[in-house]
Parts: C-alpha cells; structure tokens; sequence
C-alpha cells in the first residue's frame, strides 16, 4: 500500500522470487496466452478479490449524498469557499499561541546567549549578526507553526477527496476562460510553492493551454506570500479581522487569475478535452497528511534558509552604508532607492522604506519579513509597532494586494522560461503581473480614500 507505506519489502521478495524461478515464454505461445482478453480480466479480478484489501472508504451510496451537496452547481462552490474559511479561521485560532510559544524561546535565546556578546564584539558586527541576521531569521521562523497548520489541514482536504471534487465544480467556469478543472488544481497547487505547480503543467499536452496555466499559476497565493500576510495580519488587524483579510487576499488571488485567464484565453485556444477520475471519500491518513505537510514545510524551510540569509545581508548593508549615514534613515542606500520609487508607489498608499522591502520580495517573498527586521533593527511587537507608523488599515491591505500579485519570485521565473522556454514569456508574465498589482493597488487604494476610510 503506497497510500500507508506497507508491504513494499514482501513483494519485492515475491517478485524477485518469480522472476528467477520463471522461465521464458516463446513469443507465439506468448500471443495465443494474451489474445484471451476476456479471460485475463476474469481472471485479474479474481486475484484482487483474493489477495487485496481496500482501503476503508466511504460507501457508494454515502458518496452520491454527500456529492449531491458538495458537487451541487449552485451551493457547489460557496461551500468550497466556505471550507477554506474555516481552514483560515482554524489556522489563526490554533497558530497564534504556537508562534507566541516559539517567538518566547526565541526570545529568551536572545537575551540569554546573544545580548552577552554586545560587550565583546564591534558594535557593527553585533548589530548585524544579532539585530540583523538573528532577528530577521527569527521572525520568520514564528511562523513556521502557522504555516505547518495551515498544510495539515490542506493535506486533510486533500487525502478526503474533497480537493479533486473543487477541479471538477470550476471545470465549466475555467474552460469559460479557456482553462479547465486542472488550472484550478495547479492553482491550488500553487498555495504551497507556485514551482511546482508551474512544473505541474507538464501533464497537458497543448501547448497553449500550458503556457495560459503558467500565466495564471504565479497569482496562487503561495506559503512564502502567506508568510507576510499572517505577520502584517496579526500586527494591525484585530484576530475577529485577520481571518477575514487573509480570506479576502485568497479569493483576490482566484480573481487575478481568473482575470488572466479571461483576457488571454482566446489568444492562447485549446481544444483538450479534460478527462478526471472523482476518487471516493476517504478518511485521511494521519501518517499520509502528515507526510504531505513536512514535504510543503522542507520546501519552505530549505528555501528560506538561502534566500532570507542572502536577502537580509543585503538589506542591513543597504540600510547602514554608505558609512556615516544613519542606519534606515536619510542617506543611506535604502533611503535613496525608496526616494526614487516614491512617485510611482505614493499613488497606492506604499511608503518609500516599505518600497525598498518590494525589491527584494522580488527574488524571494520569504525575504520581506527578514528584511524589514534588518533594516528597522526592531522585532516582535517593536516591529508590529513600527509597521503602524508606516501605514493604516487601507495602506496595510494596499500592501498585500501588490506583494500577491506584482511579480513571480525569482524561481518561479526562472521556471517559467525553463517550462515555456521562451524569455519573451517570462518577460510578459512579468510585466501583466506588474500592471495588474500596480492597477488593482491603485483601484482599491484610491477608491477606499474617497469613500472616507
């Protein structure tokens, strides 16, 4: 059973068994012993019965019940959503005393082994070893608890079956925009890690319609993007309001995509049809879901581990150079790069210092928390502070809506020109998705101040 990982060592001893007590079979022999068809299925089934045990699943007529609810055409899809709200609500509620308990040990390191070295080592180095690198690292890794809950619970979702059922209710509405059911699982795939669900679309054979799903994928609303949007969440928003945007940014999410695909869907035509198998209803396996969740959170942690390090040296020396400026402050390299983004990004509510954090979200979104402690030199509630002095509620939502939709991160790039192998593809994902973010910033922004809020 692959599904529960037993039995693998048994048949490898049977089968190497069978194969060195065989003997080989003339190919004529061979043919008459296959041209019974009828008879080998017969027979097949017989061995299934016999020797194979199912699984425990949901019966047949359960499954037609419970389908005729959840596949429903009308009440289909707001179920769905609402499933995921929950998911959200849940990961919030259980989440937050898990990454207080983990930001308190991390904490109480600090203070124990790292504030010690203050009065032994130069104060730069400090500064950058501990304010910097420790702190930004730190942030971060509070919410790795958060992000585990948040998989486990996609993995429930997903080993009960319900997930495949969420590809065929969006079938009708995704080939609308010339997709089908599986843009919308590698979509949802995308929520992990928006790679390999671009490397997914290797599945369909047309051409046009990988390339329309490549446009579409890098909009999910992945973990290192779910990673920034808990902290900002958390920071500003009351915990009755932090499920609500986190909800909001998700369906913000399909509707970028959803928009992509409308527009270049009748340039990039596919007449495929969408085949799918409805798998029944099963109970998740513990070992399963939990196995599918340290996979998503490996991933995380193995790529965070490269780009935070790189991106908050980078961000503490932008922020401390040239010498003599003032750390974050006026003249200092930071200072200048926000300067010279301010006339495009004032008009969405994105301050100068918040602007310099974009520029690295862009090679990786697991870099932005890490390098808003390098360059502020503050975490924790010093940092949710800080946060509140740099924007209110509508700059805060402004924000997120340009991190999830301005570009791709570097890898996912990389891996659209790998899959397309076109630049000029890649090129063109890059610059609708920073049209989109800039437009739909821009829209909300505007549009939220001249309502009063």
């Amino acid at each position: 059973s692959a599904r529960h990982g037993t039995g693998f060592n048994e048949v490898r001893d049977a089968l190497a068994t069978s194969l060195r007590d065989s003997q080989p079979v003339p190919l004529n022999e061979l043919r008459q012993t296959l041209h019974a068809d009828d008879e080998l299925v017969e027979h097949a089934g017989r061995l299934v019965s016999k020797h194979i045990s199912a699984p425990s699943r949901v019966a047949r007529e359960i499954t037609e019940r419970i389908d005729r609810v959840l596949l429903h055409p009308v009440l289909g899809l707001p179920l769905f959503f609402l499933t995921m709200f929950l998911v959200f609500q849940a990961v919030y509620t259980l989440g937050a005393p898990l990454q207080d308990a983990v930001a308190l040990v991390l904490d109480t390191f600090r203070g124990w082994a790292l504030e010690p070295l203050q009065t032994l080592l130069p104060a730069a180095f400090y500064g950058f070893l501990v304010d910097g690198l420790y702190d930004g690292i730190g942030t971060v890794a509070s919410f790795v608890p958060v992000i585990i809950l948040f998989f486990f619970f996609m993995a429930v979702v997903e080993d009960s079956g319900y997930l495949a059922r969420a590809a065929f209710l969006t079938d009708s509405l995704m080939a609308r925009l010339g997709l089908d059911g599986r843009g919308f699982v590698m979509i949802l795939m995308g929520f992990g890690c928006n790679v390999p669900a671009l490397m997914g679309t290797r599945v369909m054979r047309s051409r046009a319609l990988r390339l329309l799903s490549m446009l579409v994928i890098p909009f999910a609303l992945c973990s290192a993007r779910l990673q920034v949007f808990i902290f900002i969440t958390t920071a500003l928003f009351s915990p009755t309001q932090a499920p609500l945007i986190l909800f909001f940014l998700y369906m913000a999410s399909f509707a970028a995509a959803f928009l992509t695909a409308l527009v270049f869907g009748r340039r990039m035509k596919s007449d495929e049809p969408f085949v799918m198998e409805l798998p029944p209803y099963r109970q998740p396996v513990l070992k399963q879901v939990l196995m599918r969740g340290w996979h998503e959170i490996y991933h995380f942690l193995r790529r965070a581990s490269t780009f935070i390090v790189t991106g908050v040296i980078l961000v503490w020396l932008l922020t401390h150079y040239p010498a003599g400026s003032t750390a974050g402050g006026a003249g200092s390299y930071a200072s200048m790069l926000g300067e010279w983004m301010r006339p495009l990004l004032d008009p969405i509510g994105i301050s100068p210092d918040m602007s310099v954090i974009l520029l690295f979200g862009f090679v990786a979104k697991e870099i932005v928390i890490g390098a808003l402690v390098a360059m502020t030199g503050l975490d924790g509630s010093a940092l949710a502070g800080y946060l509140a002095t740099q924007m209110d509620n509508i700059q805060a939502i402004s924000f997120m809506l340009f991190v999830l939709l301005y570009t791709p991160c570097l890898s996912a790039l990389a891996t659209q020109f790998n899959e397309a192998r076109s630049w000029k593809f890649a090129g063109y994902s890059l610059g609708w998705s920073l049209l989109l973010a800039w437009a739909v910033s821009f829209a909300f922004y505007q549009g939220a101040r001249l309502l009063g809020f």
